[in-house]
């Protein structure tokens, strides 16, 4: 069995788990061994996990900062169904793929494991005793009744059917008789089951989105430069507690007795803490007055008031640098003190954020931001200096990160955990209340997420914020106060394709249209410098030696040496442009002169442009550069060992080998591709 998919490189190979045919002791019935089965160890060959335990911790495997157990104790009253349950999660977890797939993330496994719980949460109330049972007609029809009434979303109940066709692969490895006769069609059945659209992550109204970053941005430079003196009580509060606890288990030692103290021999830990306060050498009260004095607007009577008021600095330094940049919450996750610098482009200067990103592969990448998120990163790299030294990371890609708190002065410090809930006790302690005109607003900035609305946003109630709004947020006002392209934002969301940036802005353009006065002045103004810049374009592509690629770029530079009357002169092409006979409309990809007669298909499909079937496609030698990237990229990602379907495949090699057209035109090097080719038996 091959486990190296599960493990990082430094882990050592002595403590990795061995193989076991757990299938033979499952159908044996041999129970106490298959329990006995270990699962998971730690660097230090300690077991984590076995078989027979319910919540199997695999941190190990996962080495995230949570999310690192699969748990079956929902079905600890049903033992049959939990143990069929926990052989198809061995099955996923060691990739005993029959097909010889390419091994899930644990995540994923998390994730399968999860959703087909759900499966067997019906099975149980039902008194059934194996996943068979839903192969028969009426139990199925029943379970359809189950899930409807559940409400679960649509992508629920297409992983939970995803989740049994898992089941349904894996039969030749783990043998249990299932009884399905053919996979389910998941996507035709959960559009049968749920006739909802999908619903979108909410962009918050305009007025509680001011509140509530003009709030963590408030409290962030008010505390900045401060930050030292915060640090230093902080430390000091930590070492007072310590003492007291000293001077506690000092007592307990020559004989005293505390009401803490149980007759069993366990401790009361409730009373064991207020009882090391109460000896504490000084009063928290004297050594938080200081920072009192300075910041008299900030309730700090006492240590409860400074602990909050470290939760608020923390997650309003999390809302400026996720709010400004449109980071994810795993990328946001990495942030260090080193993350923020400048950078200057044409004698401007931009804020920027540096972490990881995850998609399609590790690696660094770079967010544009505000000027805030230099502070909120200063104030975080001061007050979790001692903290980031002391906590224990799961995985070095977490080392050194910003987000982390100290709430248990009998522990150490921690990774953060649940910022959804942080956010939304944020909302709570400043009153950041719903009315009825931002109820109002909500529905019409968020034209996909209205079932999502009536069962979430309530007036006279907090506004129920989440980590991934600040990036739906920023889309919708970049879009509706026109503060950037879509290919812009698609660049500092690092998506894949723009359909996805366009599903970010949905309410953008409308809510822009709305609000939009024309000023005719302005106008003209902005048609003129267009058609300038337009002008300019078309007449570098006909009076330059530059090369030019697609099907009219290839016809320009033809004709050359016998330009056509109306590209003669900068001002007759200028003319033109003004009187819309000559259109020039552009791409990261490619220009077009067909404007928009264009039937937009390489707008989807970037390859039918480079040769245009109505030859109106001009590529430069900057676009040839994005060709070179993409060639690149897609050659990479199909020679890795991601599952890409044939389709996807075609697709993909299409643009490939039009890339290498554009290359070859530009001589820019390159490898060519060359897929594999695999021969199906008949």
């Amino acid at each position: 069995m091959s486990v190296k998919h599960l493990y990082s490189g430094r882990f050592p190979e002595k403590h990795q788990v061995q193989e076991v045919d757990v299938v033979t002791l499952y159908h044996e019935g041999r129970f106490d061994e298959l329990d006995a089965v270990v699962i998971c160890k730690d660097e230090s060959g300690n077991v984590t996990a076995t078989f027979g335990d319910s919540n199997w911790d695999c941190l190990p495997f996962s080495r995230k900062k949570e999310g690192n157990n699969l748990t079956f104790e929902s079905l600890n009253s049903d033992p049959e169904l939990q143990r069929e349950l926990k052989l198809f999660a061995y099955g996923w977890l060691f990739n005993k793929s029959p097909q010889g797939r390419k091994a899930p993330s644990f995540s994923s496994v998390r994730t399968r494991v999860n959703v087909i719980k759900r499966v067997y949460d019906y099975l149980a109330e039902q008194n059934h005793s194996s996943i068979q049972s839903l192969s028969k007609p009426s139990i199925w029809a029943d379970f359809e009744v189950y899930l409807v009434k559940s409400r679960y979303a649509k992508s629920s109940m297409q992983q939970s059917f995803i989740a049994i066709n898992a089941v349904i692969k894996f039969a030749s490895w783990h043998k249990v008789e299932h009884g399905f006769i053919n996979l389910i069609k998941s996507i035709t059945l959960f559009e049968k089951l749920n006739a909802t659209e999908p619903q979108q992550t909410f962009t918050i109204p305009e007025r509680l989105c001011d509140r509530i970053y003009g709030k963590a941005i408030e409290l962030i430079e008010e505390a900045h430069p401060h930050r030292q003196l915060i640090a230093q009580i902080e430390n000091d509060l930590q070492e007072n507690y310590l003492e007291g606890k000293r001077i506690v288990d000092a007592k307990v030692e020559s004989g005293s007795i505390f009401t803490f103290m149980l007759g069993n021999g366990e401790i009361d830990r409730h009373k064991c803490a207020s009882v090391i306060i109460s000896n504490q050498p000084q009063k928290p009260s004297d050594m938080i007055a200081p920072l009192a004095q300075k910041l008299p607007n900030i309730p700090l009577k006492h240590g409860n008031d400074f602990q909050r008021y470290l939760g608020q600095l923390i997650t309003a330094s999390y809302i400026v640098c996720g709010g400004f940049s449109g980071m994810r919450d795993s990328e946001l996750d990495k942030l260090t003190p080193n993350s923020y610098h400048t950078d200057t482009f044409e004698g401007r200067d931009y804020h920027m954020l540096q972490s990881h990103t995850f998609k399609l592969g590790k690696k660094r990448e770079t967010w544009v931001t505000a000027s805030s998120s230099k502070t909120a990163i200063e104030l975080m790299t001061t007050l979790t200096d001692k903290w980031r030294q002391q906590a224990i990371y799961p995985d070095k890609k977490y080392t050194n990160t910003l987000w982390v708190n100290h709430a248990a002065r009998s522990k150490p410090p921690v990774l953060i955990t649940k910022w959804d809930e942080r956010l939304k006790r944020f909302c709570k302690q400043f009153d950041f209340i719903v009315t009825e005109e931002d109820y109002q607003e909500c529905l019409d900035s968020n034209p996909k997420s209205h079932e999502k609305i009536k069962k979430i946003i309530k007036i006279g109630k907090p506004w129920h914020l989440t980590s991934h709004q600040f990036r739906r947020t920023l889309a919708f006002y970049c879009i509706k106060n026109r503060f950037g392209t879509m290919v812009a934002l698609k660049q500092q969301f690092k998506h894949l394709y723009l359909a996805m940036t366009e599903w970010y802005t949905n309410g953008g353009k409308l809510a822009s249209y709305r609000r939009l006065i024309v000023d005719e002045k302005m106008k003209g103004i902005l048609d003129d410098i267009n058609a300038e810049t337009t002008a300019n374009k078309i007449f570098k592509q006909w009076h330059s030696n530059e090369t030019l690629s697609g099907t009219h770029g290839k016809a320009i530079m033809k004709m050359r040496g016998d330009v056509p009357t109306i590209y003669s002169s900068w001002y007759v092409i200028y003319k033109a442009v003004k009187e819309g006979i000559l259109t020039l409309h552009g791409t990261t990809h490619s220009y077009c002169k067909n404007g928009y007669n264009c039937d937009m298909d390489g707008v989807v499909t970037p390859q039918f442009c480079v040769d245009c079937g109505s030859g109106s496609s001009i590529i430069d030698e900057e676009q040839a550069r994005w060709w070179q990237k993409k060639h690149n990229s897609l050659v990479a990602y199909m020679e890795s060992d991601e599952e890409i379907s044939v389709s996807e495949r075609s697709h993909y090699i299409t643009q490939v080998r039009a890339a290498e057209l554009v290359m070859v035109d530009f001589k820019l090097p390159f490898t060519p591709f060359e897929p594999d080719l695999k021969v199906a038996n008949s």
